[in-house]
């Protein structure tokens, strides 16, 4: 339904688009956030959830079998996504070939499948613990998560509203709302059976040992 108070035109009123019940902001709101109504979850927000996915899964990889594929599918999907792409390259290609890219420039930048796997637990275990159960913004964020906290190269960043910003010192265009999609789905295919097993378990990590001042905010 369209936002009360919010006087907007919506975009199929105004023959714009086929969103009878949005308007404009909204939403290229969602396709920034994957929600209408929900913005991307800080690296703060995050991070005691983090920090209580990748001790957990530390714990049980070596002898936890949905753990451990999930880890290992991941790898594979890293080393099968081919070259990492200049960005005067990418204009015609579809957003599966662009999220591929993103995953090669991942494996560039030597981000471990550990990683990855904990990152995609961790914005799953925020997402239930707040009541966020759409798919599509699970998704969305797990991509937009992994760019922000596991690379460390800086291609892509997101301001406080979650607008997407070019690095000065990498050159590679902002990732469309397709191809955010994409991208976190190839990401999130991987720890399914991680999160259907284990995301209970690690919820309950963190509120037993992320407790203290430091997270009395998070």
């Amino acid at each position: 339904m369209h936002h009360p108070g919010l006087w907007a035109t919506t975009m199929k009123a105004a023959k714009k688009g086929l969103a009878p019940h949005h308007c404009r902001s909204h939403t290229e709101h969602r396709q920034r956030h994957g929600s209408y109504w929900l913005s991307t979850y800080t690296a703060a927000e995050l991070k005691p959830y983090l920090t209580a996915a990748t001790a957990y899964l530390q714990l049980r990889a070596a002898n936890d079998k949905f753990i451990s594929a999930a880890i290992n599918s991941t790898r594979f999907a890293l080393e099968q996504a081919g070259p990492a792409e200049i960005a005067t390259r990418l204009k015609g290609l579809t957003a599966a070939k662009r999220a591929k890219i993103g995953l090669a420039r991942l494996r560039v930048a030597k981000v471990k499948p550990e990683r990855i796997v904990s990152i995609v637990v961790a914005v799953n275990a925020l997402a239930e613990e707040r009541g966020h159960r759409s798919k599509e913004f699970r998704t969305v964020q797990a991509c937009k998560a992994v760019h922000r906290l596991a690379s460390g190269t800086g291609w892509l960043t997101y301001d406080a509203e979650g607008r997407e910003h070019r690095s000065r010192k990498r050159a590679y265009p902002r990732s469309s709302g397709r191809v955010l999609r994409v991208m976190g789905g190839m990401l999130e295919e991987p720890c399914e059976w991680v999160i259907e097993k284990h995301l209970k378990n690690v919820l309950a990590h963190k509120r037993r040992y992320g407790r203290g001042p430091r997270n009395a905010t998070s």
